[in-house]
């Protein structure tokens, strides 16, 4: 049955496990007047009676029993979805963003990343959830119910935090923010108990491996044209098989993000320059042989952690290369889309594009439209297909729930597209561009979309 949006108030009844809703969305809802029915919010579930609201017979207000708000742990009122399944009717969808760090403090109840979730949250705005932040701690797995932070809209219009206990939630986002955080022993028991829970899904679940990424890819004929050729822990005989075959070869941390201990080297002039950010500034060095090179680069790397791979001449913008981080996400009918193309422009002797190391976020219309002119949407048609082929691949091949990603691609020389990375915990950073805020909007809608449908709503 079609989901109907409607207005949820609250009456005070000690007495009754009551729902009253006008005649119009009884009929809609194929409910009859004093009949009893089962009311799911998330993983809770009570009895209540149907009762006909004979004073505002067209109205779309259905009002709860403060006894079957108190059973359900229903957090507000206000716009929410209806859903008749069965002989079960629901309420919601209710949709948990699972994190670590969460806090008790009402201002900064998940800390320097209060203001990350706080625009996530945002964009419930008039789609009819409940939409919050818990963290594994807070989950009381024999009432289905979790402590959450929500926030709402005050007096004045400006957001609130509030805490609540509420139900534990119909489908969930993982935004454990680190590798480090995944190994938390509260982290992992709350992954094995959802394991087992029923019909929970929970998408973007842990970090990508680049070597894993590679290996799911590169041999699938749809997309192994986008995916440079890539060895793990490579010996000397790796690097200077590569070095022969192309000009520019790197060296990247397996579990690396945001640019940390990326290693390029290039041929020049009968040797090899190598090029490096060392917390510091960006470090380049002249070795006559490569074995002295690779005995410097692996002196303070592990190289069991390393990767060597096929470098990409890339496009460039005023003289620097550049690359694209391109946004996905799935929509409400469970589809890829992609959210937003921003180019990342690299910093003068820089060995990446990323912004800590001195690159610039342009966005990426505006950087074909200045290259490409009349062919930018001919462009633009090449990244997003390769973009969305490679997001529904990494998908299949994961065999996991997927609602959004971040993947690094690039454009060489030929017009070439291809992908250096695939991120399943994008960062937003690329969203506070001034010319990207409404990319920014989408995309968080868009994660609230997704959430719908996984919970069939």
């Amino acid at each position: 049955m079609e989901t109907t949006r409607v207005r949820l108030r609250f009456l005070p009844h000690p007495h009754v496990y009551g729902i009253i809703l006008p005649i119009n969305l009884m009929q809609q809802l194929q409910l009859r007047p004093r009949q009893r029915i089962t009311i799911t919010l998330g993983k809770k579930e009570a009895v209540a009676v149907v009762l006909n609201d004979k004073r505002n017979p067209d109205s779309n207000v259905v009002k709860i029993t403060s006894l079957l708000q108190d059973e359900l742990s229903i957090p507000h009122g206000g716009l929410i979805n209806l859903k008749r399944e069965g002989e079960t009717l629901r309420i919601g969808p209710a949709i948990g963003i699972v994190t670590t760090g969460v806090r008790r403090d009402p201002r900064n109840p998940i800390g320097p990343r209060t203001s990350f979730f706080q625009k996530l949250l945002q964009a419930q705005e008039g789609k009819g959830v409940f939409y919050y932040i818990f963290s594994p701690h807070d989950v009381d797995w024999s009432k289905n119910e979790v402590v959450a932070w929500f926030l709402r809209k005050g007096k004045n219009g400006s957001y609130v935090w509030r805490k609540m206990k509420t139900a534990m939630p119909d489908v969930i986002y993982d935004r454990v923010p680190s590798r480090s955080a995944e190994k938390h022993e509260a982290v992992r028991d709350f992954k094995y108990k959802l394991a087992n829970y029923p019909n929970t899904p929970m998408f973007n679940q842990g970090f990508f491996n680049k070597w894993g990424v590679h290996q799911l890819l590169y041999p699938n004929p749809e997309v192994n044209e986008h995916i440079p050729e890539t060895y793990t822990s490579p010996s000397l005989q790796t690097v200077r098989n590569l070095i022969k075959k192309y000009p520019i070869v790197y060296l990247k941390p397996k579990n690396g993000s945001l640019g940390y201990g990326i290693v390029k080297v290039v041929r020049s002039g009968g040797g090899y320059d190598v090029s490096y950010h060392n917390g510091s500034g960006n470090v380049k060095r002249h070795f006559t042989k490569l074995s002295a090179l690779y005995q410097h680069i692996f002196r303070s790397r592990r190289v069991s952690s390393y990767l060597a791979q096929q470098g990409i001449s890339l496009m460039t913008y005023q003289g620097r290369p550049f690359d694209f981080r391109v946004h996905l996400h799935k929509n409400q009918l469970n589809q890829w889309v992609v959210s937003c193309t921003a180019a990342k422009v690299a910093g003068s002797g820089s060995v990446t594009t990323h912004v800590r190391t001195g690159g610039t976020v342009i966005p990426g219309d505006e950087l074909l439209q200045h290259l490409f002119g009349r062919q930018k949407a001919m462009m633009v048609e090449r990244i997003s297909d390769a973009s969305i082929r490679l997001a529904t691949a990494i998908e299949m091949a994961k065999g996991i729930d997927l609602g959004e990603l971040g993947l690094d691609m690039g454009i060489d020389t030929h017009g070439h597209v291809w992908m250096f990375e695939a991120n399943s915990k994008p960062g937003r950073s690329i969203f506070k561009h001034a010319r990207l805020k409404q990319a920014d909007y989408e995309s968080r809608k868009l994660l609230v979309d997704y959430s719908c449908y996984l919970a069939n709503f």
